[in-house]
């Protein structure tokens, strides 16, 4: 088994462990953030042009509510300048713990409400459910959908630009979904990962859904002017390597142009030639918008109510200074 591989499954079995004593509760949070200033999801030792990543903010954030510093995990490490509107992470808190000791366990909506009023507005906390003690964000998903953003038209839109990359165009739709469906099934999606990325057990993954479509600017942030569109590549799987769906789209993009021939993709696969790929994507068009779970779905009602109050009020931004809790910082 790979060194990754059995550092995942400790990690599983010691977060269950923790999760299964008496005061402490797993939770599972939805996550909305605009990476664009951020290195990422996981915490950086040395980032370098970005702020803090986005785990560590969370944890500082929930630090300073609760007097404790818990670790989050994510389904997935997105990159410096990486969107997302579905991100998941679980978290356990010990309630018998420190200055939380004998006071009532804060509810997750006021969980979520106590962190949203002190995260940056890049970050937003969507939901918190209570979790299952073996609920993992990373091994437990089933699948994940990714979709990268392209403009196009004469120029920008200065609301869109950094959330896609622009591109004046035209381009072959039609050429692109065809081309984009050689990926379809289990393969070997070497030639897509980023150089000089880790060496893992398996680069088999298995792509269940994907297309590209060209859509309007949208009724809510609508543009005046007809040309402008946005194009959308849309890959749900069972997972990705690190910047596969950015080859995807770096490709696509050459496709759609008319620089390549639509069954690019099948011959990337069929040679396992990593220079046949097009140039990566630059970040700031990749979303990841959606994880899947056997047992979780945050579209669905949760099964606690909104609680009584607890005594202590997280969304007031006094209250943190109030508790003496950003003692050190």
């Amino acid at each position: 088994m790979a060194a990754w591989s059995i550092l995942l499954s400790t990690a599983w079995k010691s977060d269950s462990r923790l999760s299964s004593r008496a005061g402490v509760r797993k939770y599972a949070a939805l996550i909305s953030y605009v990476g664009t200033r951020y290195s990422g999801w996981q915490t950086q030792a040395h980032a370098s042009g970005h702020d803090a990543s986005i785990q560590e903010t969370l944890e500082k954030t929930l630090e300073r509510m609760i007097d404790q510093r818990v670790h989050w995990q994510a389904s997935g490490r997105t990159d410096a300048g990486v969107h997302a509107m579905g991100q998941v992470a679980n978290f356990s808190i010990d309630w018998h713990f420190g200055k939380r000791a004998g006071k009532p366990e804060i509810t997750p909506y006021h969980l979520m409400r106590g962190l949203n009023t002190h995260l940056p507005p890049e970050i937003r906390v969507l939901d918190v459910r209570k979790a299952p003690p073996r609920f993992h964000a990373q091994i437990g998903a089933l699948k994940k959908q990714y979709s990268y953003y392209i403009q196009t038209g004469r120029a920008p839109s200065a609301l869109h630009a950094p959330f896609s990359r622009f591109h004046a165009g035209p381009f072959d739709i039609a050429a692109m979904n065809k081309s984009i469906q050689h990926l379809l099934g289990e393969h070997d999606y070497k030639p897509f990962q980023a150089a000089g990325s880790k060496v893992m057990k398996t680069t088999v993954r298995s792509i269940l859904e994907a297309d590209v479509k060209e859509c309007g600017m949208g009724e809510v942030f609508p543009s005046p002017l007809d040309q402008l569109k946005m194009i959308r590549i849309r890959v749900v799987g069972t997972g990705f390597l690190r910047h596969m769906v950015r080859g995807i789209a770096g490709t696509l993009i050459q496709v759609g142009t008319g620089a390549r021939l639509e069954n690019i993709m099948g011959e990337i696969l069929a040679r396992q030639d990593r220079s046949l790929v097009g140039p990566t994507a630059s970040p700031q068009g990749l979303w990841l918008e959606r994880v899947w779970y056997p047992d979780l779905d945050f579209n669905q009602p949760a099964q606690e109510d909104f609680g009584p109050e607890s005594e202590d009020d997280f969304t007031n931004p006094e209250h943190i200074e109030k508790n003496d809790l950003l003692s050190g910082e």
